[in-house]
């Protein structure tokens, strides 16, 4: 997470500047510079994506960071938005899941259908390499 001085400093520019190429006033900047970015206006944010040459996307992922969201929902049985409906099959890979994710793994939608995947994969050599491993 960065802040507007901050992306100011990156892009070598100022209210001055932003305000001169986005056409909105440097009050009206100054104002919305000292309020959370979640509360600009879609005007501010593109006068100021505009003055720096960027995407107005890029400018709230320099000024916001990464905004992961792991989405479980026990009633639906989905994870990320994928349904998983063997109940045994969506604990394990629920639970999976989450003890990765305090780990730091992110996983998108894509790696939860590539989970689900394989859980509903029969996969023997792993079965008999768990026994050649522990036993029976």
């Amino acid at each position: 997470m960065t802040s507007v001085n901050e992306v100011m400093a990156n892009y070598d520019t100022n209210i001055t500047n932003i305000s001169e190429k986005s056409g909105i006033s440097k009050t009206t900047l100054s104002n919305a510079f000292k309020r959370p970015i979640n509360t600009w206006t879609i005007r501010i944010l593109n006068g100021v994506a505009t003055a720096i040459n960027e995407s107005p996307e890029k400018l709230l992922h320099l000024l916001q960071g990464d905004q992961y969201s792991l989405t479980i929902d026990d009633q639906a049985q989905t994870i990320q938005g994928v349904k998983i409906a063997d109940q045994a099959t969506y604990q394990n890979i629920k639970f999976t899941v989450k003890s990765n994710v305090m780990e730091g793994w992110q996983p998108s939608r894509a790696d939860i259908e590539e989970l689900k995947a394989f859980a509903e994969t029969s996969h023997p050599e792993l079965g008999q390499k768990f026994k050649d491993i522990f036993g029976d």
